[in-house]
Parts: C-alpha cells; structure tokens; sequence
C-alpha cells in the first residue's frame, strides 16, 4: 500500500515536460519528432578495445550510417548526433555521461538511442541485447555490484550512491514511470531487428542504472550491437556488411516507433534499409584530435579575443571546440571536429548549423589556417 500511495504522489506531479510519451496523439502540424543517436564513449575513453577493433571508432562509424538512412526513410525527423567525431564531453567520465544527458534534454529529444558494443570476461558470452533504465528496487538491488564495480569509470550509478529521499531521485521516478513502456517497446524492436542478422537474442535488460539514462527526460535505451569478445559475434562485427546491418536494424527501429506512436504503418523492411547507405560510412574520414594536424574542421564562431572552450556560448558544442589561430581582427577561430576530407567535415556541417547558422568548413595545418 505504501508504494501505491508514493507512486500515486509521483504522478500528481509528472514532470510538464513535453516527451514522447506524453505527445503520442499529436496534431499534424506538431513540431517535428526529435531523436538523439550517441555514439558511446570518444576522446581519450576508447571504450572497449578486442584486437583491430576499437569500440569508440567502431559506433561512431554505425551512428553516421543510422543519421544517413533516417534522413532519408524520415527526412522529417530531426537527427542528432551526440558526436560526429572523435571527441568527448568531459574529461571525467561521469559529467560526461551527464552532459549528453544534458545535451539530450536540451534538444528537445523524443527518444535517446545510445549505441555501444559489449564486452565480458567470459568469452563464451555473446548476442544483443538493449537496456532500459528502471529504478525498481528489487532489480536495482540484483545488480547492485555493477554499479560497485564500475562506479569509477562513470557509466552506471551505484543504486547504494542514489538517496531515495532526494527530490532528483522523485523526479528521475516519475519521468521511468512514465517513461518504461516506451523504451521498452523500442528496445523490444530493436533487438528483434538486430537478432535477424544471426545474432542471439538476449533481449531487453533493465536493473543496471546507467548515468546517462537516469539524467535524461525522454524514452531511451542503450543499444549492445554484440560481444566484442566472442569469437562468433567478433567475425560478424568485423564482417563487410555488419555495420551497415546493425544501423538498418537500429534506424528501422526507431522508424517504427515513432510511426506506431504517431499511429502510421510500422518501420520499412530489411532489405530496404540496407539498400540506403555507400559502403565505407562517413565516420571513418573523421579523425581523432589528437593525431590529425593538417585537415578539414567546422568553424562555429571566430573571435578578436581568447574565449574559453566551456563557455555558454558554444551551446551543445562546449568542452568539445578547439581554436585555430587565424588571422585579421577575429582571428580566433573556434572549430568542430578533424576531418581527413572537406567532404566528411561537409557531412556535419547541417547539424552544426542548427546552432551555429554561419558556421562553415576550413581548412588547417598545425592549428592554423590554410588559405587555398
């Protein structure tokens, strides 16, 4: 009776926030539906790391690949993507997973898709699975030891760490509550999608509190394309077609769920989505910061004088902007991304310039620009 009565409380007070769960009827003209693709860990955290395969280059590459096939199955989605290269939010894991949380929320996003690939100590463990965030108690008791043993690293919450008293807690329940079905419909088309590709089917997992679920407003879920360190799955991740199969998977999903919350027909077919995408992904023209020094970046803004990176101004993009020095009056010039091409730096530039309206693509050498 006493949680009947708390989660009774808590939805007298669910959060006024528009999401996907709460705008399932909308009018034809409603704004367009929001979706954030993330592709996990970047910067200085790799991710997992199993012989030639590098986890953090790796769902980038299938994160580029689900962007493509959105903007053309559903040009009218508005697609981001939490990175577009080899860059991190934070230096501190934690405030990292948060702040694409943060970067989420202020999007406006329907649905957060986390894209990751797994790893286990025990090599005979294998398949795709997709989880969820829920705050049951007895589950998050279950898997407790996760968030003891991992807590360093910032990816989960240790369920002993979250004071079930506070008002943020109170609040990231009610968004689960209301929150958890869908999720869990997504999660349950993914795997579906994935599994058709010959992987095990291990399904849709909840208990773990990973970080950036907890902090952010919409539905979401944070998608293992496969074991890294299983011998079957590492042949079909690094097989000709695995990546541009496991984004068909995940981009068909998210097609269908939102055409089944906005009461259309569910997503395209298989063989359609896999007929949508070139064969090397754009990803892997973006470099990392640390070893491109001549290439192409985006220039979001250009200052007379020395700005921090973190400031407010850069909006989404704070943390993650580098300077190249230029020259006139404004010859800070404060960039996105290293790109081995202009093409590929072309690639982003459109989401670059829904913040940035004048953003543009130049080229550097040794931190300053090259005129050509």
């Amino acid at each position: 009776m006493r949680n009947l009565i708390i989660i009774l409380l808590l939805l007298s007070f669910a959060l006024p926030k528009a999401n996907a769960a709460s705008r399932a009827n909308v009018a034809p003209d409603a704004p367009k539906r929001v979706v954030v693709i993330d592709a996990g860990h970047g910067g200085v955290r790799p991710g997992k790391v199993h012989r030639d395969v590098v986890e953090k280059s790796y769902v980038l590459d299938v994160s580029k690949e689900v962007r493509k096939m959105l903007r053309t199955k559903m040009p009218d989605l508005q697609v981001y993507l939490s990175r577009s290269c080899d860059s991190a939010y934070h230096e501190t894991q934690s405030a990292d997973n948060r702040l694409r949380a943060e970067f989420c929320n202020k999007v406006g996003a329907d649905l957060y898709v986390g894209i990751h690939a797994n790893a286990h100590k025990d090599k005979t463990v294998n398949g795709c699975e997709v989880w969820v965030l829920t705050l049951n108690e007895k589950l998050m008791n279950q898997n407790k030891y996760v968030g003891a043993m991992y807590a360093d690293d910032g990816d989960f919450i240790n369920p002993e760490d979250i004071d079930r008293n506070s008002q943020s807690f109170m609040v990231a329940l009610s968004r689960q509550l209301e929150n958890e079905p869908y999720s869990r419909f997504f999660a349950d088309e993914c795997c579906k999608n994935m599994a058709s590709y010959g992987l095990k089917n291990l399904g849709v997992k909840a208990g773990t509190v990973y970080t950036v679920l907890y902090y952010s407003e919409c539905p979401g879920a944070i998608v293992e394309l496969g074991y890294l360190t299983n011998d079957k799955d590492y042949a079909y991740l690094t097989s000709k077609n695995a990546k541009k199969e496991m984004a068909t998977a995940v981009c068909n999903a998210i097609v269908t769920y939102f055409k089944t919350l906005d009461g259309g027909r569910d997503g395209d077919s298989k063989a359609e989505g896999t007929e949508q995408s070139e064969e090397a992904s754009a990803g892997a023209d973006a470099a990392s910061a640390e070893e491109l020094t001549e290439g192409y970046a985006i220039q979001l803004i250009s200052s007379a004088k020395e700005v921090n990176t973190s400031d407010s101004q850069f909006k989404s993009y704070k943390g993650r902007v580098w300077l190249v020095m230029g020259s006139g009056s404004y010859k800070y010039k404060y960039c996105y991304g290293k790109y081995t091409s202009r093409e590929a730096a072309k690639d982003d530039l459109a989401e670059a310039r829904k913040s940035f309206k004048d953003a543009y693509v130049i080229k550097f050498r040794n931190g300053a620009v090259v005129n050509n």
